[in-house]
């Protein structure tokens, strides 16, 4: 029963992050007509259906959302570090403390829930810029991906 009141509770905190239903049934398994009444309950409107994205390559064809998904990706790999069995509560904490940092960015709890799958299923990489330091993401395996630091404008790729 604690399990169970737990992943509700859980759902709730989602839902008030307006992440999308696909991602709330996949982190808690309650149905998807509990977590819609809810959503329609908490938010007074319907939350957002459809299947969950494979890929967030859509981030490099605007350079301030690639910018605010690596802003993510840094505070989510320093929260990680520190506690390696967070789970989804890592990618919330994260979360919460980057729309304090950034309040008006336009990074949603679903791209960002997003970001942190792909940096933990290593599609994609968090590195540091060699010139500046700053901290850069690249897609693995995507020529879309940015070759350039997005601070200091340095190249990215190393000459064979």
């Amino acid at each position: 029963m604690i399990k169970r009141l737990k992943q509700y509770e859980l759902a709730v905190g989602l839902i008030q992050r307006q992440a999308r239903i696909a991602v709330i049934i996949r982190e808690t398994a309650i149905y998807k007509d509990v977590i819609k009444a809810t959503y329609k309950e908490l938010l007074g409107r319907p939350g957002s259906p459809g299947p969950i994205k494979e890929s967030i390559r859509g981030l490099t064809h605007n350079l301030w959302r690639y910018k605010e998904a690596t802003l993510f990706a840094k505070i989510f790999r320093s929260i990680e570090n520190e506690n390696i069995q967070g789970g989804i509560d890592n990618v919330i904490q994260a979360f919460d403390f980057f729309k304090i940092s950034l309040p008006n960015s336009s990074l949603d709890f679903t791209t960002a829930w997003l970001v942190a799958r792909d940096l933990r299923n290593n599609q994609l990489r968090l590195i540091s810029c060699h010139q500046c330091s700053s901290p850069v993401l690249i897609i693995v395996g995507s020529e879309k991906s940015l070759e350039r630091c997005c601070v200091c404008k340095t190249s990215l790729k190393t000459d064979p």
